[in-house]
């Protein structure tokens, strides 16, 4: 009933929206943002699972429910009906016992010849001492056949007193006309209320026989209501009937005025015979039927539905609240989520607009989500780096342009340089100076080593050669007073580097450290591989630096102009990777070394 509701509901909206119009605007949205996206993603994967659950459980719910109930019903009555024959079975013995008690046989077959013994205490004794623990539960009592004799733990029930009863009115007439082979007979048809207030609703019936086989007597064993109190109040039903398909009477155990034949029990009237263990399913009601064995007796647990209809509805009208609130909830949470997402999202887009126009000064702050954190600090990285390469790209074109520039000063006439160089040559040759022609020919070999710019690189061996050329001129200068050493590790002696980073070392050891220098003047050049890097060591035992110049050297072009361009070469062609360490102390000497990676350089 409900799903067809809501089915009518959707049709009546959908005549008065234009579906199509909204299909294409949500069609637009979905491919024009990704909030747009976002926001449809999350509230289809919220609407999908409740939608699922709510039609579901409007379409098997209720049915869903009965079936529950039924089996329920189904496994309480079975237990109900154990208890009530636990319950017969123990008075049904106690009848027994009564009945084959020789004392009280004795006395009802004496009764029966209208012969009464006076004294019939230690009869009574024998009674109660057969019903003990249950007399506030049960009923025992006995009569002849004459009732001349007459017992009871209680006050002697009027309708077992056989001296006024006729054929149709004797509580015993059933059991008389039973057979010979029936014990006893159990029935609801005798219900009265005690003088203690007890309300009975069972009677167990039994015959006395005396030793002739002949009945001279009955047993009557009432069952009170308090007796089987506790099995209604713990099954859950709306009713529970006690139906005696002998006497086509029933009885309600929780409401206990309501007694009679079936047409006093509306829920019984559909019931046909005989009676089939099991669940009825009914409009408002489910009827669950168990036998209680070795009786005639039936058990009836009546289940109102009704009331799970009602609440049924109730529920839908929640599920409907609820549904409407989670929409409305997963649509302002997936609006933030959205925002939270697309937000920094769409500054990452902005600012890499603005570095696509050429503004490298942009950069975006960093989202506290993972993931996006991670793009916008790459994109951090990236203009960064972007901006560090343009710098290094424009110094290197001047530094290019002004190296061209002195290439082409130097170049004017390079013919006049080599034969003046050889004009000197020859007339220190004819002269038979050998210093001279010495510094001439090493001399033309460093001038012809500076102006050739066809190869910006020159292997280690060369660099030492060029080196051992100019020490050459300044030993013929300065005599034995200069002592050098010099050390190139074979394994790297072919390995390439820029040109003219050791000769700019090795003259300023000489200007700025030895010259000043008083005494023998020591310089070592070193190059040799330490792990990936290959170290290049000059130093000398010159006068030092002073004490404020730093350990560490840092590169400026405002002073030191010849280290800070081998340093700049250095970086520009290796990166962070190489550069020049500078270690002094005043009147000590220097030491500066070239750290260069041999993972970069060419063999």
């Amino acid at each position: 009933m409900q799903l067809w509701k809501l089915s009518r509901t959707i049709f009546t909206l959908a005549k008065y929206m234009d579906v199509s119009y909204t299909m294409d605007m949500a069609h637009t949205l979905f491919h024009k943002s990704l909030f747009a996206r976002l926001m449809i993603f999350f509230l289809v994967v919220m609407l999908i699972p409740v939608s699922l659950l709510g039609f579901t459980y409007l379409a098997r719910g209720e049915k869903t429910v009965k079936n529950t109930l039924s089996e329920q019903g189904e496994t309480n009555i079975r237990w109900a009906a154990s208890r009530l024959q636990q319950v017969i079975e123990k008075y049904r013995h106690k009848a027994y016992s009564i009945s084959m008690n020789d004392d009280i046989v004795r006395l009802v077959a004496t009764g029966a010849s209208h012969q009464i013994p006076q004294n019939t205490t230690e009869i009574y004794e024998q009674l109660f001492s057969i019903m003990e623990g249950d007399t506030y539960l049960a009923t025992a009592s006995v009569v002849s056949t004459s009732g001349k004799v007459r017992l009871s733990t209680h006050l002697f029930p009027q309708q077992y007193d056989l001296r006024y009863q006729g054929n149709e009115t004797n509580p015993f007439f059933d059991l008389s006309r039973a057979s010979s082979e029936t014990a006893s007979i159990i029935t609801l048809r005798h219900r009265y209320v005690t003088k203690n207030n007890a309300f009975v609703f069972l009677n167990i019936f039994r015959r006395i026989r005396d030793e002739n086989n002949s009945v001279v007597g009955y047993v009557a064993v009432d069952i009170h209501q308090d007796a089987i109190s506790s099995i209604p109040s713990e099954l859950g039903f709306s009713d529970l009937l006690l139906i005696d398909t002998e006497n086509y009477v029933a009885y309600s155990m929780v409401h206990m005025d309501k007694y009679g034949d079936f047409s006093r029990f509306s829920e019984l009237k559909t019931i046909t015979f005989p009676l089939v263990p099991g669940n009825t399913q009914l409009d408002n009601t489910i009827i669950s039927l168990a036998p209680i064995p070795n009786t005639q007796l039936y058990l009836a647990g009546i289940t109102d539905t009704a009331v799970l209809k009602k609440n049924i509805d109730n529920y839908f009208i929640i599920g409907v609240l609820i549904l409407a609130f989670g929409i409305l909830l997963a649509g302002i949470l997936a609006y933030f989520f959205s925002r939270s997402i697309v937000q920094p999202i769409g500054t990452l887009a902005s600012s890499m607009h603005k570095v696509e126009t050429g503004n490298l000064t942009t950069r975006v702050t960093e989202s506290n989500i993972t993931e996006i954190g991670q793009l916008q600090r790459s994109f951090n990285t990236m203009v960064q780096q972007i901006t560090t390469l343009m710098e290094l790209t424009r110094e290197e074109e001047a530094k290019l342009r002004e190296a061209e520039r002195k290439a082409l000063e130097a170049q004017m006439n390079p013919h006049f340089l080599y034969n003046t160089l050889n004009t000197v040559k020859a007339i220190a040759k004819l002269h038979n100076e050998k210093e001279i022609l010495t510094i001439t020919t090493k001399l033309g070999k460093l001038l012809r080593n500076a102006i050739d710019n066809r190869e910006t690189e020159t292997t280690l061996r060369e660099s030492f050669s060029l080196v051992e050329s100019y020490l050459t001129i300044q030993r013929i200068r300065f005599g034995e007073k200069l002592q050098v050493i010099t050390e190139l590790d074979e394994a790297i002696a072919e390995v390439k580097t820029p040109k003219l980073i050791i000769q700019p070392l090795v003259e300023n050891a000489l200007i700025h450290g030895l010259e000043p220098k008083i005494g023998n003047w020591r310089l070592s050049i070193r190059a040799k591989q330490i792990q990936s890097n290959i170290i290049i060591t000059v130093a000398d035992n010159g006068v030092g630096f002073l004490p404020s110049t730093p350990s560490k050297f840092e590169p400026t072009a405002d002073n030191h102009i010849g280290l800070y361009n081998i340093h700049r070469r250095l970086q520009l062609h290796y990166g962070d990777a190489a550069g020049i360490t500078i270690d002094s102390a005043l009147n000590e000497g220097t030491t500066v070394i070239l750290r260069i990676p041999r993972s970069s350089t060419n063999v």
